[in-house]
């Protein structure tokens, strides 16, 4: 019998197969923290892009173009981490931020461009309902007033939110808690979009614009997270918005807090680790205090951040429960089935 060769125009299997293999174990290397995730930040880009035109927004390209570069910079790095070279944590630690800025980037936007839709404001609602609570935020506000000591470190404490979550990724990365920190951008992808949803659904300024109280804290990091997005909304009820640049975007909800959900979403990220879990506890039992006079909250603003994130990591640990135990990773260095 004469063994059969392939003609020279018929395609090699065994390139192709190599060449599927090749892409696989890539792609398996960039997975986490859910391949759902990824293309929802996709959609989440072409939904803002088909509003801005619609809405007759430009977009000033640079600051895109820039994080955009940084995404696929830190993606190529973490699937060369996942299977050229097996680094575990710095795989991680590139993916985790690739992911946070190619999510947080289109939410913001659409957050931005959601704010215009000119729903009536529920700032009566929830005064009335922080009234009910027996709270009186004008004076909470004055006594911050009295102790600029106690209020600037609250504001530091408000304003250590951002950084944080750069310490989750460096934390749990360079501790191999990958499952734990795939599990943390998942919680924190998911609560933000609910904030961006209910935020549009239910506009409001805030204590600062609905009080107008006469004696605030005079140091400028208290009303930096509580002012700074009354010009922006204004200009987007109005139409009189053309041009959108990536230094624009900033934070516009009121209810319910993301910065509540955010702090209680690190402290449990961190609770694990020893000595940084006790510390990131405090500090952010701290920011949640802050978050009614830096940020500018209503008490309801915070109860409803604060249900939103247990309600995730409640679901989380129930659906861990139901999850069959799976063992084992196919590739080399890629997301593992617990990582995932």
């Amino acid at each position: 019998m004469v063994e059969a060769k392939p003609r020279s125009g018929d395609p090699d299997p065994g390139a192709t197969g190599s060449w599927l293999h090749h892409l696989r174990r890539h792609t398996a290397g960039i997975a986490a923290p859910d391949p759902r995730l990824w293309a929802l930040s996709l959609a989440l880009v072409g939904i803002d892009a088909v509003w801005m035109r619609l809405a007759g927004i430009a977009v000033a390209p640079s600051g895109f173009a820039v994080a955009a570069a940084l995404v696929t910079i830190l993606l190529v790095a973490a699937a060369c981490l996942a299977t050229v070279k097996s680094d575990p944590p710095l795989r991680g630690m590139a993916l985790a931020s690739a992911f946070l800025i190619a999510f947080t980037v289109p939410v913001a936007v659409l957050h931005f461009l959601a704010a215009g839709l000119g729903l009536p404001f529920v700032d009566e609602a929830l005064a009335r309902f922080e009234l009910r609570l027996g709270f009186d935020w004008t004076a909470y506000v004055g006594f911050l007033a009295q102790h600029p000591t106690l209020s600037w470190w609250l504001a530091l404490a408000y304003h250590s939110s951002g950084p944080q979550v750069g310490l989750v990724v460096i934390a749990l990365s360079a501790t191999r808690r990958l499952g734990r920190l795939w599990a943390y951008t998942r919680l924190f992808s998911v609560t933000l979009l609910c904030v961006i949803v209910l935020a549009a659904l239910l506009p409001a300024l805030g204590p600062y614009a609905h009080y107008a109280p006469r004696i605030v804290p005079a140091d400028h990091l208290e009303t930096v997270g509580a002012l700074w997005h009354l010009e922006p909304v204004a200009r987007l009820r109005a139409g009189a918005l053309d041009t959108l640049a990536l230094g624009d975007l900033r934070g516009l909800a009121t209810f319910p807090s993301f910065h509540v959900c955010l702090a209680i979403l690190t402290a449990w990220a961190l609770a694990p680790l020893p000595v940084l879990g006790p510390l990131a506890i405090l500090l952010n039992a701290a920011v949640i205090v802050a978050t009614l006079g830096a940020g500018g909250h209503y008490l309801p603003d915070l109860l409803g951040g604060a249900v939103l994130a247990l309600a995730a990591i409640a679901v989380r640990r129930r659906a861990r429960r139901r999850a069959p135990a799976v063992t084992g990773c196919p590739v080399r260095g890629a997301i593992s089935p617990v990582d995932a």
